[in-house]
């Protein structure tokens, strides 16, 4: 039976315990639970830590990697892994490490079945954080199970790096790009799967496949773009199968993409568009606020989020504030905002790509560049630069809202973890939360 005592004799386990705890643990032939015991932690004397001590049956002879052939034992090395919490008390399992000499001459350490190589924790205590992680900050977790926040980033790390090499693009056929700045000056790319989409006989479209993160790196240049291909290439991606591609207005990356994906229809969606056009709105604000103008600064004191959002979002508090605002005819700002809703309306209002879509986009934009507004001309040649890609939505009919999605799945990762140490870290719980990873937990609990 288990007892508070570090005499090794009155440690031997009881051999139901020793059953009982070999199938919880996975311990098998020629492994086997020597002893168990309540011990005083080495950190604190006065807290006491489960021991479990596992040894191998003498004579035994081990594989090493994928090979078959079985090898004597040159000599061992005692190791300690963290497991899972036993009752209330912290739990180690500590145990006699084989190493074997191999034909060339190495003596290489052969792999226990519990952990994996220079973890320091068990297969199931690492889903345990894994699973922590995905809803927790990676501070909380550290600070939860007692351990430095350097050794979970760690095991994020390695999971994440081996599903990685499992990846596979040779179904992906749509694709989205978007930026993300992180810690203002830094910026990461991240390229996105869209999701197959199947049209039945009568017309009724289903999703057969889901979004997916599929590669993230620094910087938000075009050659990020060439990377990625490096990369779509290495998983079996065929740039020949991509046939819509989304992104922002940024020139640099739409070429990136017709250069590297060839049969690709090159799509600037609905979302950047009008998101642009809300940036517009909001510095004709910011302008009018700063003006120096009593009536103007006092008018639009406090009023950003009622102009960028939609009607429908308003309280009844900010839609009778904003039905106040819309009186005052002097402002650039009243202006910008029935701009905005133009905009909108004209979305709302076609669904094809056809004669009438591409006149009233050319008589809108015309609309905008001719504004006495000096903000909304400059969004209005903006339309004007990117009116191929923009009208390519109305045939494509794909968006990156997606990536909308993920962007809100990302400020959360951000704001969760207060900012990370590096952007290596930042990029692995990007993968990590939106990847679709296949991390495979049964392996692991």
């Amino acid at each position: 039976m288990i007892r508070k005592t570090t005499n090794r004799r009155d440690r031997m386990i009881d051999p139901y315990f020793q059953q009982m705890f070999s199938l919880a643990l996975g311990i098998k032939e020629p492994w086997f639970i020597e002893s168990m015991a309540l011990v005083p932690s080495t950190r604190n004397p006065n807290i006491l830590e489960m021991r479990i001590e596992v040894d191998f049956t003498e004579g035994s002879r081990f594989r090493y990697g994928d090979s078959e052939e079985l090898y004597h034992v040159h000599d061992t090395r005692v190791r300690t892994w963290r497991h899972l919490n036993i009752f209330q008390y912290r739990c180690y399992i500590t145990a006699r490490v084989p190493r074997i000499l191999l034909p060339d001459g190495k003596v290489k350490t052969v792999d226990v079945p519990w952990g994996r190589a220079g973890s320091g924790f068990t297969l199931m205590m690492e889903g345990v954080i894994l699973s922590l992680v995905k809803h927790m900050p990676v501070a909380t977790v550290a600070k939860e199970i007692g351990e430095h926040d350097t050794r979970i980033w760690r095991v994020l790390e390695h999971h994440v790096e081996e599903a990685l090499k499992l990846q596979d693009f040779s179904d992906v056929t749509g694709l989205g790009v978007d930026e993300y700045s992180h810690k203002g000056h830094k910026y990461i790319t991240v390229f996105v799967s869209h999701p197959e989409i199947e049209v039945d006989s009568e017309g009724r479209r289903r999703q057969v496949s889901k979004p997916r993160v599929l590669f993230v790196t620094e910087g938000k240049d075009k050659e990020n773009v060439e990377r990625f291909l490096a990369r779509f290439k290495e998983k079996k991606g065929k740039p020949e199968n991509v046939n819509v591609a989304t992104s922002d207005m940024i020139h640099g990356f739409r070429n990136a993409m017709k250069e590297n994906f060839p049969n690709a229809v090159t799509t600037v969606d609905k979302f950047h568009v009008v998101s642009n056009c809300e940036v517009a709105l909001d510095n004709v604000r910011r302008r009018e606020a700063a003006c120096g103008e009593k009536r103007k600064s006092n008018a639009l004191s406090k009023s950003k989020y009622i102009w960028l959002k939609n009607s429908e979002n308003l309280t009844e508090k900010q839609r009778k504030r904003l039905d106040e605002l819309l009186q005052m005819e002097y402002l650039d700002t009243v202006k910008a905002y029935d701009m905005r809703l133009r905009l909108q309306d004209f979305y709302s209002s076609h669904s094809e790509y056809d004669e009438g879509t591409c006149s009233d986009f050319e008589a809108m934009v015309l609309d905008f560049c001719n504004s006495s507004i000096r903000e909304m001309q400059k969004f209005g040649e903006m339309l004007a630069r990117n009116a191929v890609e923009i009208l390519n939505y109305f045939e494509t009919k794909r968006t990156n809202a997606i990536l909308e999605g993920f962007n809100s799945k990302i400020s959360i990762i951000k704001n969760r973890a207060r900012g990370f140490k590096n952007m290596k870290n930042f990029m692995d719980m990007i993968y990590f939360c939106c990847g679709e990873l296949d991390i495979c937990f049964q392996s692991i609990m």
